[in-house]
């Protein structure tokens, strides 16, 4: 329980206290990428803080496959979603000013709509096909623009007993890469449902272990990996889940 409590004050002090002094400052940023990489600066720090006050820990293999790719450069990193600590730990991973596709149900929070606008996060209604699509062009220029887009293809949080039991990966997001010729980057996680989802609503200590994976190019794709490039990417990160768990075990 006490880690919980930890957690729900990091974010009250970000989104009342020190939302006051920050958001005046990230407004008057005009360009839309110096936002998105002021507004990561901010967020890990809070991220980093509610992992280190929860006692979650994580490790990472591969970083370098991340590093290796310029910081101007926008990617498009895809991973497995059993948690909301995905997102927590996959922020503080990344490199460059990146924004979430997240549920259009996460406008109701304000305060945190606004930050998550702040940092390039585009919010997408599923059930509406235009809306979606006008989110997938929104992408498409945000890194054309050098502002990567961060994923979970599945389109929702996953339940299975393992974390190989994903849900198929939605074609439609690819067209991000397929349009960009920006470079997919597979992370795969496991651990993290063990946080809190296992017993919400309270949050237990954990080792987190993460895999980053070797940049996929559409162009080295034959054109059947292309026509099913959701398939191949999801088959990537089970790949990254099963390494991750023969070295653990």
């Amino acid at each position: 329980m006490i880690y919980t409590i930890f957690a729900l004050a990091h974010l009250i002090f970000f989104f009342t206290i020190a939302d006051m002094f920050n958001a005046k400052k990230i407004e008057k940023i005009e360009d839309r990428r110096e936002r998105s990489l002021a507004t990561l600066n901010k967020v890990q720090v809070l991220f980093r803080n509610i992992l280190d006050s929860c006692k979650v820990t994580y490790e990472v293999e591969g970083m370098e496959n991340l590093t290796n790719i310029p910081k101007e450069e926008g990617v498009m990193f895809v991973g497995n979603h059993r948690s909301y600590f995905d997102v927590v730990i996959g922020y503080t991973l990344v490199d460059r000013p990146t924004g979430f596709i997240a549920k259009i149900e996460m406008q109701k929070i304000k305060p945190m709509a606004r930050w998550m606008d702040y940092a390039g996060c585009l919010m997408i209604d599923r059930n509406d096909l235009r809306q979606s699509l006008k989110v997938i062009l929104t992408a498409i220029k945000y890194v054309k623009a050098g502002i990567s887009i961060y994923i979970y293809p599945e389109g929702t949080r996953s339940h299975g007993e393992t974390e190989e039991e994903m849900l198929p990966f939605k074609e439609g997001s690819f067209k991000i890469a397929e349009k960009t010729g920006c470079k997919i980057v597979p992370i795969s996680m496991i651990h993290t449902r063990e946080v809190l989802e296992s017993h919400f609503p309270f949050i237990h200590p954990q080792h987190v272990k993460v895999k980053i994976g070797k940049p996929i190019l559409m162009s080295e794709l034959t054109e059947d990996e292309k026509n099913h490039i959701g398939s191949y990417a999801r088959d990537k990160v089970i790949e990254g889940i099963k390494e991750l768990k023969a070295k653990e075990a």
